[in-house]
């Protein structure tokens, strides 16, 4: 059999090497679940784009349709994994339970059984012929009603939801998070339009899926999110672990010891929004309305008492490292319980306890 090697592979090389060098420069980042599950994605686009590769090199309709197994199998798993991926950095891990885990791996399943086994059905291809274009060989296919379940249950519906929970988040989210949720749900959805184009029949790579490239165009925007916006470093999950309505003042700091989020309760006790704050060094701010802080242990672990410069105030102070799944130090909270009620109590008690002796010893 001869081999061909039409300019679209040459894409497909750039990508198939793209994704794998992301893949291992993601495992830096693969501290966390959802860190794990990104990696599996970038190794998923590595695996689809290889397909699409090694697919269009043949010039027999077996060679072409044998490889779409494998085309599939990495479409099936990047979109699995994306969306499993989004579900976790969107704060909402707590949903995979098995029995959810077991509900969205049917349909995927299904799928995989389907391409495995397409020569005995026409479930996913009712017909399937070579045919010449610009002087390469190259599938027309026409799609059985399997394909459209497939595309719509699995691939669209879990790009989509992916990227809904992504961009809902964002908009609950403190402005640095919007910036990067929004990157990524952009990132999410622009391989959906070439996709569709390609379905439809509308020459869009002449004649080759040009899907798997636009996914590894998303992975880089993913990439510069992950940069520009500590992606995955401490994410918007941090919040769930931040009741908004506790009565303890809370700040979530990252690594830098910038603070990335605060409570309510914070707010109201310095009077400024989460906008005035962000981005904002811990020290700094606790310096500007404290007395007492010790800024040399706050991010490895502080317990004390503060006093409000204003109000006269007194507050127990306790700061604790957030580690990830693999003990890896992301970030840290500083905790502030209002203790001035109770302080007063005491020193009141004190006074009386005080008061009371003095007459004893009069008597």
């Amino acid at each position: 059999m001869e081999l061909q090697f039409p300019p679209i592979n040459y894409l497909y090389l750039v990508a198939c090497l793209m994704a794998c060098a992301l893949a291992v420069f993601s495992i830096g980042q693969a501290h966390t679940r959802s860190g794990k599950l990104w990696v599996m994605v970038m190794v998923s686009f590595a695996l689809w784009t290889f397909g699409e590769l090694v697919a269009n090199m043949g010039t027999t309709l077996a060679w072409q349709l044998g490889f779409q197994r494998l085309v599939y199998l990495g479409v099936i798993l990047a979109i699995t994994s994306w969306l499993l991926f989004a579900v976790c950095f969107a704060g909402y891990e707590r949903w995979l339970s098995k029995r959810l885990l077991l509900v969205l791996l049917v349909v995927p399943i299904c799928s995989l059984t389907m391409i495995m086994t397409l020569d005995q059905h026409q479930l996913l291809y009712t017909s399937a012929a070579l045919i010449e274009r610009n002087g390469y060989l190259l599938l027309d296919l026409d799609y059985g009603v399997g394909f459209w379940l497939q595309l719509i249950a699995c691939s669209y519906l879990y790009t989509l939801t992916g990227s809904f929970l992504l961009l809902n988040t964002s908009m609950q989210q403190a402005q640095v998070y919007r910036g990067q949720s929004l990157l990524i749900g952009i990132a999410a959805l622009m391989p959906v339009v070439p996709n569709m184009l390609y379905v439809a029949g509308i020459d869009v790579a002449g004649g080759f899926d040009p899907t798997s490239l636009f996914f590894v165009l998303s992975a880089i925007l993913v990439t510069i999110a992950r940069h520009q916006y500590h992606f995955m470093s401490l994410t918007p999950v941090a919040r769930d672990l931040v009741f908004d309505n506790i009565n303890i003042a809370v700040v979530v700091a990252n690594e830098n010891h910038q603070i990335s989020d605060v409570n309510p309760a914070f707010m109201a006790m310095t009077g400024e929004t989460l906008a005035d704050l962000e981005g904002l060094q811990v020290a700094d701010v606790l310096l500007k309305y404290f007395s007492g802080v010790d800024v040399s242990v706050i991010d490895t672990g502080w317990q004390g008492r503060l006093t409000a410069r204003a109000g006269d105030r007194q507050y127990d102070v306790t700061s604790m490292p957030v580690r990830s799944a693999g003990h890896k130090e992301i970030g840290y909270l500083v905790l502030l319980n209002d203790v001035t009620q109770v302080q007063r109590a005491l020193d009141e008690i004190t006074r009386l306890i005080g008061d009371a002796d003095s007459e004893r010893d009069d008597v």
